[in-house]
C-alpha cells in the first residue's frame, strides 16, 4: 500500500507508549508527498528514520517466527554421567543407549546382556553395573536393597528366595547397613571390574 494512503486524515490522540507518534507519522507523510508517487514509500522511510531518531523504518516487516526452544540437554552428556563415560573411554551418546536417567534422577539400565543364562548371574551383573553408575556418576557409595530389588524385577532376574544369597555368592557386592529394608550393598573391587566389563559389552552389542 502507498505510504501516503496509510496516513490518517484526522490526527488521533495516542495513548501509552505510542503517544506522540501520530504527529511524526503525519510529518513523514507530508515529506513523502513532495515526490512522485513511486517514491512515496522510500521518502516516507527516510523521513521516518530522521524524525524517530533511528528507531527503524515504519514499513512493517513480518516478524520472524520464534525459534523453537531447544530441548533440555539430556543428563547423559553432562555432569557425572559424562565423567563416567570419559572414565570408561566411551562416547556419552553411546552410554545413553544403555543407561537412562529419568525424572528426579531415577536411574535405569536399559541395555541388555545376552551371554548370562541364570537368574543369579544376571542379578549380580546388572546390580553391579547399577551400583557402579550410582557410585561413579552420582557419588552414592551404597545402594539400597530395594533399588536393586526393583532393578532385578525390571530385568526379570529376581529370585525372592535366593536374592541376598546370590549377591554373597557372586562376590561382586558386599552387604552394608542394617537389616530388612534398610539393608544396602557396596561394590567390591571385583564388582567394579565386572561392572565396567558389563557396561562396555552393552555399549558394544
Amino acid at each position: 500500500m502507498d505510504a501516503a494512503e496509510t496516513a490518517t486524515a484526522e490526527e488521533r490522540r495516542d495513548d501509552g507508549p505510542l503517544a506522540g507518534l501520530a504527529g511524526l507519522v503525519n510529518q513523514a507523510v507530508s515529506f513523502a508527498e513532495q515526490f512522485p508517487k513511486e517514491y512515496h514509500a522510500r521518502g516516507f522511510d527516510i523521513a521516518w528514520e530522521r524524525l524517530s531518531g533511528g528507531l527503524g523504518s515504519a514499513t512493517a516487516v513480518p516478524a520472524s517466527p520464534a525459534a523453537p526452544t531447544p530441548p533440555d540437554v539430556t543428563p547423559i552428556v553432562t555432569g557425572g554421567l559424562a565423567a563416567l563415560a570419559r572414565e570408561m573411554s566411551i562416547d556419552p551418546r553411546q552410554l545413553a543407549r544403555v543407561i537412562e536417567v529419568g525424572e528426579e534422577g531415577k536411574l535405569s539400565i536399559i541395555g541388555t546382556i545376552i551371554d548370562l543364562r541364570t537368574k543369579a548371574e544376571r542379578q549380580a551383573q546388572y546390580s553391579a553395573g547399577y551400583c557402579y553408575v550410582k557410585e561413579r556418576a552420582f557419588g552414592q557409595l551404597d545402594t539400597s536393597i530395594e533399588e536393586l530389588r526393583a532393578l532385578c524385577n525390571q530385568k526379570n532376574c529376581y529370585d525372592g528366595n535366593n536374592f541376598t544369597a546370590n549377591f554373597k555368592k557372586s562376590g561382586l557386592l558386599s552387604e552394608v547397613g542394617g537389616k530388612g529394608g534398610s539393608r544396602a550393598y557396596r561394590l567390591t573391587n571385583k564388582g567394579i571390574e565386572a561392572a565396567k566389563d558389563l557396561l562396555k559389552k552393552m555399549v558394544e552389542s
